[in-house]
């Protein structure tokens, strides 16, 4: 049975959930910049976070390239976009990671980190992983992309003192525009008892803080 975390956040839970989540879904991406479009290899990166946590910038991982338009921290039920290019007569290509830490209350973070790749030779890949490390997620790139879910359980109560759990899942999809879901899903008492998950497989990287 996989592992239980407890976590001390009211969490969103129904049909409030699923309406922030259909939000965070439908929400435009922009259009890449012509300038940035103009350079020998370029991609944009949006993460979608349809989760009730922030979502922490921890780390940069580069094989080549820079960013155009740099990452930072960014709340919940929100998008980041941020893009990256080749160095400028350096037409080698780009290609890194990028980790982020979402927090799930003042001592419980879950740690995750995103490759993306457009080199000069090779396809353009993506991949998502359950670590801190950026340089891993650039190693672990794929051109088919990748999903992961987190092996262990988060529990914590609704509004109404309910007890309730739920999962963390993440896709990743390569492209020139580069697409990253980070999503909260709920998970049935029924299912997390019988040790039943869907799709669960890795190990979470969960950090917890000394008082």
């Amino acid at each position: 049975m996989s592992g239980i975390i407890e976590i001390l956040t009211t969490i969103i839970t129904g049909g409030e959930l699923i309406t922030k989540i259909k939000d965070v879904a439908k929400a435009l991406i922009p259009e890449p910049a012509k300038d940035l479009k103009s350079k020998t290899r370029w991609i944009q990166c949006t993460l979608k976070n349809e989760t009730q946590f922030d979502v922490l910038l921890t780390g940069t991982y580069f094989d080549s390239g820079r960013y155009w338009d740099a990452p930072g921290s960014f709340g919940e039920f929100s998008q980041l976009v941020f893009s990256c290019c080749n160095q400028d007569l350096e037409p080698a290509g780009v290609s890194g990671g990028t980790s982020f830490r979402l927090s799930l209350d003042t001592k419980h973070y879950y740690d995750f980190a995103l490759g993306w790749t457009n080199p000069k030779i090779g396809s353009i890949k993506a991949s998502v992983i359950e670590s801190s490390s950026a340089k891993d997620a650039y190693k672990a790139a794929k051109d088919t992309g990748g999903s992961l879910t987190s092996k262990y359980v988060f529990e914590g109560k609704d509004k109404d003192k309910k007890k309730t759990q739920f999962v963390i899942h993440i896709s990743a999809a390569p492209g020139t525009q580069s697409l990253f879901v980070l999503k909260q899903i709920e998970v049935p008492q029924a299912a997390v008892e019988a040790g039943i998950m869907a799709d669960g497989v890795g190990i979470a990287d969960v950090v917890v803080l000394d008082d």
